[in-house]
């Protein structure tokens, strides 16, 4: 054991990451007891011999693992928490040349899902049908769901003493850190003509004529800092190391990635000092709607109020 453990270890412990400590090989070599509690004391944490080939250790291993995992680890539901048994909740779901053919997002089919394991009953309406689907309820649903390229039409036609937030929002809280992405969102003030900024998605695909990352998110950012800004896009498994450079970081709603990477993304953009908020998060800051949109999350609302 050198120096780069012990470094390790501080970094890992920095961020917050469950560990195990983990001896391989140990149908090769037996290591003195002695030595491995000395290994034991220098990183704090106790130490599982085990053999990949014979399997030694194994099992022993995977209870290490369990118990380390936090409770928290596969996040906040995606809305379940935020409804009853017997709710309705009315989704917002448009189809333009951006929807797959034959299909929905997964963020919608999720929230379909996760409502339908929860009791309650999920109204599924194109923007254009919403304010009558509204009227033809007996009493007003707990919760109205949109995607947020349709926040300013849903929000002109949702009563205002109904609840309002996007499938975006939720993917915020569900995969990463609603908190965060919400001061990323507050940080669109402090942008300046001339700023640096990072556009990522999770994703790859085919691009649209009128994009939301290429097209229109550029567009409304720089109507709402009045010039033009800079702007680098990286997609799929990629994300820069250096992320200093950039004064704002503008990510997707990660749905293809998994918690722990989004969590990754975000732990590196607050360790470079730079503000970082998803695509629907933003859409409603830049339209003026964000504050009705965190109406389900009165602690994110208070970010905004500060």
């Amino acid at each position: 054991m050198t120096n780069f453990e012990e470094e390790l270890m501080n970094d890992i412990r920095k961020r917050s990451v469950p560990i195990a400590g983990v001896i391989n090989k140990s149908d090769l070599i037996s290591l003195p007891a002695d030595k491995i509690a000395a290994w034991s004391a220098t990183l704090d944490l106790p130490l599982i011999t085990i053999s990949a080939k014979t399997g030694q250790g194994i099992e022993e291993l995977k209870r290490t693992m369990i118990k380390l995992a936090p409770d928290d680890w596969e996040g906040p539901q995606l809305i379940g928490d935020l409804v009853s048994p017997g709710d309705t909740v009315v989704l917002v779901v448009p189809i333009d040349l951006a929807a797959p053919k034959g299909r929905l997002i997964l963020p919608q089919v999720q929230t379909i899902r996760d409502l339908l394991d929860n009791d309650t009953c999920a109204v599924v309406v194109k923007e254009r049908e919403l304010k009558e689907a509204l009227e033809n309820l007996k009493k007003p649903p707990r919760l109205v769901v949109t995607d947020s390229q349709e926040f300013m039409k849903v929000g002109a036609d949702t009563p205002p003493d109904v609840m309002l937030t996007s499938f975006s929002i939720l993917l915020a809280r569900h995969k990463g850190d609603l908190e965060t992405l919400v001061a990323g969102a507050k940080a669109i003030e402090s942008l300046q003509p001339g700023d640096k900024v990072l556009i990522s998605e999770g994703c790859t695909h085919h691009r649209q004529a009128d994009d939301i990352g290429k097209v229109k998110i550029p567009r409304w950012l720089r109507q709402a800092v009045g010039g033009e800004l800079d702007f680098d896009w990286v997609s799929g498994g990629t994300f820069p190391a250096d992320l200093v450079k950039y004064k704002l970081i503008v990510h997707c709603g990660a749905c293809m990635l998994n918690r722990r990477e989004m969590l990754y993304r975000l732990a590196m953009a607050r360790e470079a000092g730079v503000p970082i908020v998803n695509y629907g998060l933003l859409i409603a800051q830049v339209h003026g709607i964000l504050y009705r949109a965190l109406a389900p999350f009165p602690l994110a609302q208070m970010i905004l109020d500060e």
